[in-house]
């Protein structure tokens, strides 16, 4: 809609431009009509009259056009105006743009001119109020999320925000504040969620977004010779209702009411954070919770599992990923059976992904390059809605890092069996203890004898006794001048009873049997 004020001594011409305009556009509207400058700026800025264009004469009785305009720009700065006069002089016309004049028309009026100027200054107006809007919109975007923000810290670490509160939240001062802390199990839960707060959102005072699973509601509940928390759970009991079967998902709501007007809304927040992770041991489920309805716990559980742990390190260092995928579920099974609560899951669940980063090498870089140089443990582990979805992502992260590992660990575990190998051909007839092998390769000796046996189908034992009878059966045929029992010992048996006997057992007959066999044929 474009507003015109028409400006004009003779009325005549005053009628005729109006009949003209409204004929032009349905969205042209005369919103004034004036016979002189006087009379149009007493009028033009009053709060109901709101003008866009002016389109006036110069030459007026009381005051002519320019100086009109002169004092409509000092009082408007914004506003239209289109010069018309009787007068064919380029001196107007170059006054005219200096008080601001957006164009200048020669009487009688040019319809296809006036027209194309009106169109012309409506598509200006109209992309001018689009990008103030925009504008305001953004302002009010930017207000809303640094307002959020300073929410967003007060709720997350309290501290001096306290103070802030008051100022902050004024509208909440009238009663006792409360929080409603949803957890949502994936990322449609927490879009419909959001879209059903916006719709009922007269009932609070602010959403947070938290994070991408969390969400924060700030309200406050009157004393009314009601229990607030009856009030809250009101809410809470509504939401789930909308939510359910809506989402494909579920909701664990956590509630907290401040103690008293002005108590600690960071407190406040953490015990409803508490609440909605009450039950994360459990399966899947949409609850309402507050940590006041549940009796204290006897005693805390902790993590103490000694022979699992020993277990899960050494299928780390092995590179055993099934061993890894089975013993995992057994820690969550035993956290489970504790009854642990959701900060004692939380421990238990660093320690397992620090054994993993620590004893399988190359677990972290590999970690990294499939979910992104932002990845950030903690943040995912707070993420998940239950126990169930964490010790799942555990699984399912171990069997993408260890099947990325693999091909790199292939070639580089041929590599140490073959250095293990030529170790052992060049000092077979010195005694070899595993511990001082595992060494030369740098490797923990029960993974370089799982990964021995893995790659050879022989175990480093039977491979040092394959290598010293081949070298005792070349003594036997070229070393006629030997005794047996000397060449256990240069083969590195220093008892030549045990070396006929392990010599018989590996080739079938005994030392002497087998050189009478050979020199024989020979």
């Amino acid at each position: 809609m474009l507003n015109i004020a028409i400006v004009d001594d003779e009325e005549i011409i005053r009628l005729g431009l109006e009949k003209m305009i409204t004929r032009f556009s349905s969205d042209y509207r005369i919103v004034g009509s004036y016979e002189d400058g006087a009379e149009a700026l007493a009028a033009i800025g009053a709060p109901d009259l709101q003008v866009d264009l002016i389109i006036t004469d110069i030459k007026m009785p009381y005051m002519d056009g320019l100086r009109f305009i002169e004092l409509v720009k000092e009082k408007l700065p914004g506003i239209r105006c289109l010069i018309l006069s009787g007068y064919n002089d380029f001196e107007y016309a170059r006054k005219a743009i200096q008080f601001g004049v957006d164009d200048y028309m020669i009487k009688p009026v040019d319809l296809q001119e006036l027209s194309k100027l009106l169109q012309t200054v409506d598509r200006q107006l109209s992309e001018r109020r689009e990008n103030e809007e925009q504008l305001a919109l953004a302002a009010r975007q930017q207000r809303g999320h640094e307002l959020e923000e300073q929410l967003r810290k007060l709720l997350q670490s309290g501290g001096a925000g306290e103070h802030a509160a008051p100022s902050l939240l004024p509208e909440l001062q009238s009663g006792r504040g409360a929080v409603i802390v949803f957890r949502t199990s994936n990322m449609l839960a927490h879009e419909s969620l959001l879209h059903y707060l916006d719709e009922i959102k007269a009932m609070f005072h602010h959403v947070v977004v938290m994070d991408n699973n969390l969400i924060a509601v700030l309200l406050s509940v009157q004393e009314d010779g009601k229990q607030p928390e009856k009030s809250v759970r009101a809410i809470s009991l509504r939401l789930m209702d909308y939510m359910h079967n809506r989402s494909g998902g579920f909701i664990a709501i956590g509630e907290s009411v401040l103690p008293h007007v002005g108590g600690s809304w960071h407190g406040a927040y953490v015990e409803g954070l508490a609440a909605s992770r009450h039950q994360f041991y459990k399966e899947r489920e949409t609850f309402a919770m507050n940590l006041k309805d549940l009796p204290a716990k006897a005693e805390q559980w902790k993590f103490n599992m000694p022979a699992l742990d020993e277990q899960f390190k050494t299928a780390c260092e092995m590179l055993d990923s099934q061993t890894i995928k089975t013993v995992i579920p057994l820690f969550f099974a035993e956290a489970e059976r504790g009854k642990a609560g959701y900060d004692e899951i939380m421990h238990m669940a660093g320690h397992l992904f620090y054994t993993l980063t620590t004893k399988i090498d190359g677990f972290l870089d590999a970690l990294y390059e499939l979910q992104g140089a932002t990845f950030d443990f903690h943040r995912t582990v707070a993420s998940h809605f239950a126990m169930r979805d964490l010790k799942e992502w555990l699984i399912a992260i171990v069997d993408q890092v260890v099947k990325a590992l693999e091909p790199t660990r292939n070639a580089s575990s041929k590599r140490v069996i073959e250095t293990v190998k030529l170790w052992i051909q060049e000092h077979y007839r010195e005694e070899i203890e595993l511990t001082a092998l595992s060494e030369t390769v740098f490797l923990n000796a029960s993974y370089l004898s799982f990964l021995f046996k893995r790659e050879t189908n022989q175990t480093i034992t039977e491979y040092i006794t394959s290598v010293r009878m081949a070298k005792a059966k070349e003594y036997l045929k070229d070393r006629l001048d030997l005794k047996a029992y000397q060449i256990g010992e240069l083969v590195g048996y220093a008892d030549g009873i045990y070396f006929n006997k392990l010599f018989k057992k590996t080739v079938g007959v005994t030392p002497q049997k087998y050189r009478n066999q050979t020199s024989g044929s020979q």
